[in-house]
């Protein structure tokens, strides 16, 4: 958090009049509570928030701000955190932690990057403000009726 602070206080002079973009990237975890996730979840909901304090407070000298929320992708941290599963290999483990993904999968990095780089775009240019879950549909689920879906 301080660091996108740190970084965005430094680039808002420099980007004003410019119509200049600011992207960050948080996590799904900025949108919904994770067991043992406190400062996690905590420090990517400030992000998601920071970001759109700077849209609100520098829209009017042409800065947009946006936030990109993604779910599971496929990283090297991710990776250790299906590993830590247990499961019999990290693919049994990627499916597991989709099993509730509409879309069954994990982000891949080029994914996020898309997004991002759309975002930074003139296509965009009317974007500002948006926190958008890049999770295949994770954060859509309301996860108290997935019992019933499974009954049929």
């Amino acid at each position: 958090m301080t660091g996108a602070f740190l970084t965005a206080r430094a680039a808002i002079s420099h980007l004003h009049g410019r119509r200049g973009a600011i992207v960050s990237v948080a996590s799904a975890a900025a949108l919904r509570a994770a067991p043992s996730s406190l400062a996690y979840c905590a420090s990517k909901a400030a992000l998601a928030m920071l970001t759109q304090c700077i849209a609100l407070d520098h829209g009017a000298d042409g800065v947009r701000a946006n936030c990109v929320c993604p779910g599971w992708v496929r990283t090297p941290m991710a990776d250790d955190e299906v590993d830590a599963l247990g499961l019999p290999s990290r693919e049994a483990a990627y499916a597991t932690v989709t099993q509730d993904v509409p879309l069954r999968r994990p982000c891949t990095p080029e994914e996020i990057a898309g997004t991002v780089a759309w975002l930074l775009s003139d296509d965009a240019s009317y974007v500002n403000g948006a926190v958008i879950p890049v999770d295949g549909g994770h954060t859509m689920v309301d996860v108290g009726t997935l019992a019933f879906g499974r009954m049929t």
